[in-house]
């Protein structure tokens, strides 16, 4: 189905300052099974999938496997897929590792993390974008400064439509409620990791550090690509010619 920005508009004044479950009943009443979910499990995450378990526990979960995520990453994915009965499904490229050796190079997120991400999260994200028409993400506004500016609901420059039901939470707020409830959650954020990501490139941060500081350290990178709403690299294609 097509969507243009005026429905688009409309939708965004029936859900902004709706609460969460609001907002995913809405969702789901919008796009059918034509909604997904995607998630890195980070705290934020969990969450959002707290109110999917209770609204609409049959929806896609997209876990995006890097191969470089933490242990501590891979065990919660399982937890929450075992014990929430939830429809986690499993991404990767597709290429092999010896396929992306001679295509990218070795160790290619310490020369080009940029090109390290488009092939082992932003592609086989936007495999399964071709099949839906909007996806759930627990991204909020004080995340990021490349985020401070989201709405509830929002198309990006590939044409996707992305709802954010969380897009106005706080940190605090965020960590009040997993506390509240009780929620499962990584224990590195526990260690001075408020952002999880893959582990070449994630680092802890001093206590009180902004949100992603640990990503990505050292570098002006603070996106994967999967948010940061950028067409597919020139670079990506580039290198498979």
């Amino acid at each position: 189905m097509s969507y243009d920005s005026k429905r688009i508009q409309e939708l965004k004044r029936e859900l902004e300052n709706k609460s969460v479950p609001e907002i995913i009943v809405g969702a789901h009443k919008e796009f059918g099974d034509r909604l997904a979910m995607t998630t890195a499990f980070g705290y934020s995450g969990i969450v959002l999938m707290s109110f999917v378990k209770d609204i609409v526990p049959e929806l896609p979960i997209y876990f995006i496997d890097t191969r470089y995520h933490f242990e501590e990453t891979l065990k919660l994915a399982e937890k929450i897929k075992k014990e929430w009965k939830l429809n986690v499904i499993y991404l990767s490229t597709r290429y092999t590792e010896k396929e992306l050796e001679k295509i990218i190079g070795k160790e290619t997120y310490k020369t080009d993390p940029d090109l390290c991400c488009q092939y082992r999260k932003v592609e086989p994200l936007l495999r399964v974008l071709k099949t839906k028409d909007a996806w759930l993400s627990a991204i909020r506004r004080d995340q990021a400064r490349t985020r401070e500016s989201i709405d509830v609901i929002e198309i990006d420059n590939r044409g996707v439509i992305k709802i954010n039901p969380l897009y106005n939470w706080t940190r605090d707020q965020t960590w009040m409620y997993i506390r509240k409830y009780d929620l499962p959650y990584n224990p590195l954020h526990d260690q001075y990791y408020p952002s999880v990501g893959c582990k070449p490139c994630t680092s802890p941060v001093d206590k009180g550090g902004d949100e992603r500081d640990g990503r990505w350290r050292g570098m002006p990178k603070v996106e994967c690509g999967i948010h940061d709403y950028k067409e597919k690299d020139e670079k990506m294609e580039e290198k498979e010619k």
